[in-house]
C-alpha cells in the first residue's frame, strides 16, 4: 500500500498522472492548394490484437494503443485528405482510398520519459489500382512533464501525428497536379527499421522520489528498463493488391 501511494505521488510530481488519452492532431486546410486528379473517398486502418504492447517503469502502465486511437488516426487522415482533395471539379468520378495496417505499436513509459515505435504498412488505391505501397516507421521519444505540457497523452499524440502526416503527405503528393511535396511538417518518421531503432533510446530510467506518508519516510528508487525496439521490428508485409481485390 505504501508503495502504491508513493508511486502515485511520484507520478503526480513528475507529470505522468494522466491516463494516456492522445491529443488529436490537426492539419489545417492548405492555402493555394493544387488541383487533384482524384478525391479521397475512405481511409481504413486495421491492427491485430497483439500489435500493441506497453512497458512501464516507475509509472502506471497506462495509454496502451487501442481502438479509440486507431479511429482517431483514421479520422484525422480522412478529414484532412477530404477537405483538401475535394476542391477539384473534375475528380468527382475518380476516387482514391487509403488502406493501412499497424503491425506494431510499442510504447515504453516511465514517470519522466516516453518512447514509441510503430510499424505502418499502407497503400493508396485509385480505381482499384495500387499507386502507393509502402512500409514506414514512426518513433518518438521525449521527457514527460505536466508543467511544460508534456503529458503521456501529448507524447502519444505526437506519435499519432507522425503516422498521419506521412500518409497525408504522400497521398497529396501523388494525387496533386502539379505534385505538391511536403504539404505538412513530417517529424518522427523513418523509412527503414534500423534508422528508427537507432534514433530511439535503448533504455529509459524513471525518477526516484522520496517523502513522508503517515509520518513514515519512504523512498522509491529509480528504475531502468530496456526498450527492446530492435526485437519488435519483424512483421509480415500485407499483399495490398490481393486485399483490395478481396474488398472489391
Amino acid at each position: 500500500m505504501k508503495y502504491l501511494f508513493s508511486l502515485l505521488v511520484s507520478l503526480v510530481l513528475t507529470g505522468c498522472a494522466v491516463t494516456g488519452t492522445a491529443s488529436k492532431a490537426e492539419f489545417p486546410l492548405l492555402t493555394n492548394a493544387p488541383n487533384f486528379n482524384a478525391s479521397v473517398n475512405s481511409v481504413s486502418i486495421i491492427a491485430d490484437e497483439n500489435s500493441a504492447d506497453n512497458e512501464s517503469y516507475g509509472a502506471f502502465n497506462w495509454g496502451r494503443f487501442d481502438e479509440t486511437d486507431r479511429n482517431n488516426i483514421q479520422q484525422v487522415i480522412l478529414e484532412t485528405l477530404k477537405k483538401n482533395t475535394s476542391n477539384s471539379a473534375d475528380n468527382e468520378k475518380v476516387h482514391a482510398n487509403v488502406h493501412a495496417k499497424i503491425h506494431r505499436y510499442s510504447q515504453v513509459i516511465t514517470n519522466a520519459s516516453y518512447a514509441s515505435f510503430v510499424i505502418v504498412d499502407w497503400c493508396l488505391e485509385k480505381n482499384g489500382e495500387i499507386i502507393i505501397d509502402e512500409v514506414f516507421y514512426a518513433g518518438h521519444s521525449d521527457e514527460l512533464d505536466l508543467l511544460t505540457g508534456k503529458s503521456l497523452g501529448w507524447a502519444k499524440g505526437e506519435t499519432h501525428k507522425a503516422i498521419a502526416s506521412r500518409i497525408i503527405n504522400q497521398t497529396i503528393q501523388t494525387l496533386s497536379e502539379p505534385s505538391l511535396k511536403n504539404a505538412y511538417p513530417e517529424e518522427h518518421v523513418f523509412l527503414n527499421a534500423d534508422d528508427a531503432v537507432h534514433a530511439l533510446p535503448t533504455q529509459l530510467t524513471s525518477v526516484g522520489t522520496a517523502g513522508f506518508s503517515g509520518g513514515i519516510y519512504y523512498y522509491v528508487s529509480p528504475t531502468t528498463g530496456e526498450t527492446n525496439f530492435h526485437e519488435k521490428s519483424v512483421y509480415q508485409k500485407v499483399n495490398w493488391k490481393l486485399e483490395v481485390q478481396k474488398g472489391n
